[in-house]
C-alpha cells in the first residue's frame, strides 16, 4: 500500500512541476476532465486513492497526515457524485478561467502537497 501512496505523491509533484511551467496544461486537462462521464471516473479514482490512504497509514511515518488526505481524498471523491455532473463541470470551468498566475500557485500547491505526502509514508 505504501508504494500506491508514494506513487501518488510522485504523481502529485510531476502534475504540479508540468502545470507550474505550463499552466496552459492544467486548462487542457479540466477540459479534458470534464467531458462526458470522466467526472464520475475522477470521483470514483479519488474514493479509490482516499481508502489507499486510509489502508496505508498505520504503516506510514507521520499517519495523521495520510489519514487526513486520505479522508479529504474519499470525500471529494463523493462530493463529484452528491453534486452532480452539471456543477461539478461549471465548477471546472471557473476554475479553467483563472488568470495564469493563480493557476501557477495552484500547481505549487500540487508540488508542496505531493512532497508533503512523500514525506509522511
Amino acid at each position: 500500500m505504501l508504494i500506491l501512496v508514494r506513487l501518488v505523491g510522485m504523481i502529485a509533484v510531476a502534475m504540479g512541476i508540468v502545470f507550474l511551467l505550463s499552466p496552459k496544461r492544467m486548462r487542457q486537462w479540466m477540459v479534458f476532465c470534464e467531458k462526458g462521464v470522466r467526472p464520475y471516473i475522477m470521483g470514483t479514482l479519488r474514493i479509490l486513492v482516499g481508502i489507499v490512504f486510509l489502508l496505508a497509514a498505520p504503516q506510514s511515518r507521520v499517519v495523521w497526515v495520510i489519514v487526513t488526505i486520505g479522508i479529504l481524498a474519499f470525500l471529494g471523491g463523493i462530493t463529484i457524485f452528491i453534486i452532480g455532473l452539471e456543477r461539478f463541470k461549471s465548477m471546472l470551468r471557473w476554475w479553467h478561467g483563472r488568470p495564469l498566475l493563480f493557476l501557477r500557485l495552484i500547481a505549487l500547491l500540487a508540488i508542496g502537497f505531493g512532497m508533503l505526502i512523500l514525506y509522511s509514508v
